[in-house]
């Protein structure tokens, strides 16, 4: 429940349904305010995305933890899947954004805990992300890159037994000509600067808030 709801702006409204985790208060406000025209659907997005640099600035600073960034991103990930989204789709408003990427989990790890958090803060932020899940080959990567026209190529990878797969992503680029048409980063904690700097990938993040930085940082867009 929102507290003093009729003196609150749509963007404080919708910073408490994040904070707390409210999933279906944000939706239901969302919903309310396209039905209304209070807010078009990417206007809307901006407020969440602005909102969710907040929240990543809280975690940053150790005034909350992995579990409440976690919390938010889902609630802000599934009401622009479910609600935003398909408004967006639906009116033919133009999204903004300021990069397409790809990202999965490399052949042989299964783990998306991490590499889901990472897409979310990445969308949240403006970027377009498709995530390709786990277990996901070299050829898939580099395939729905060419398909989509992305600028980015992200690899999670949390076993030290699937860390090759990332180097097999970049083999494959190479292999087809096109290694310097994307930016290739790594995460997971195996891996490093160091291992990207081995395997000659462009960035190495340790978590969302990295990401996002080192992201925006490749394609100009950190000013």
């Amino acid at each position: 429940m929102l507290k003093n709801d009729l003196n609150m702006t749509l963007e404080e409204k919708i910073k408490e349904t994040v904070i707390e985790w409210d999933e279906s208060g944000l939706k239901e406000i969302c919903r309310v305010a396209l039905e209304r025209n209070e807010a078009k659907a990417a206007e809307l997005l901006k407020i969440i995305g602005k909102i969710m640099q907040y929240v990543g600035k809280q975690f940053e600073d150790e005034e909350i933890f992995l579990p409440e960034l976690v919390g938010s991103a889902n609630v802000v990930k599934n009401t622009i899947d479910e609600i935003l989204d398909p408004a967006i789709r639906e009116s033919g408003e133009s999204k903004e954004t300021l990069g397409k990427i790809v990202i999965g989990t490399v052949e042989g790890d299964v783990h998306s805990i991490g590499k889901d958090l990472v897409g979310s803060f990445l969308f949240s932020n403006g970027f377009e992300v498709f995530n390709l899940g786990e277990e996901v080959p070299a050829s898939e990567f580099v395939d729905k890159a060419e398909e989509i026209g992305a600028h980015i190529i992200g690899l999670s990878s949390l076993l030290t037994m699937s860390m090759g797969f990332q180097r097999e992503v970049i083999d494959e680029l190479k292999n087809r000509g096109l290694r310097d048409k994307y930016k290739v980063i790594l995460g997971g904690s195996p891996t490093s600067n160091e291992w990207a700097d081995e395997i000659g990938a462009d960035g190495w993040a340790d978590d969302a808030i990295e990401a996002v930085a080192l992201v925006k940082k490749l394609l100009g867009r950190d000013n």
